[in-house]
């Protein structure tokens, strides 16, 4: 395969990756939860394809490419996407930080924060019942 087409099919797998995150960025932002399974489904899909991408990218040598060709532009767009995509991962990670935490709080939250009022009037109970029994 020509080195050309090789960063090529690399950079529809780039674009390919950030339709997908760009559609869970969406997801995020919109529903406040994690992903549905179908978008983790193509997420998995699409590992070994950009495995097998970067395997073919680490096989390519300078000399391969023609002094002619549109080597060097398909480089700098396939890195200009990828830039796209590590910016919207990261993004995409702090939203489900911040999903993953709220359903956290909401399932737990209520239960967690109605035991610890209790045990803290318990220990106020407890204090002020000391402090009327040493004032005896």
């Amino acid at each position: 395969m020509q080195s050309e087409q090789v960063i090529r099919e690399h950079l529809n797998l780039c674009e390919q990756t950030h339709a997908l995150l760009l559609q869970e960025n969406h997801h995020l932002k919109s529903e406040g939860t994690p992903p549905p399974d179908e978008i983790l489904e193509k997420k998995r899909a699409i590992l070994p394809l950009l495995d097998t991408s970067l395997t073919a990218l680490k096989s390519l040598r300078r000399e391969n490419f023609s002094p002619f060709g549109d080597g060097p532009a398909l480089i700098q767009k396939a890195q200009n996407k990828l830039m796209q995509v590590f910016y919207i991962d990261r993004e995409n990670e702090q939203l489900l930080m911040k999903a993953s935490m709220q359903d956290a709080t909401n399932s737990t939250g209520d239960q967690v924060l109605g035991s610890k009022i209790t045990e803290i009037r318990d220990v106020q109970a407890q204090l002020a019942t000391r402090d009327r029994q040493s004032e005896n």
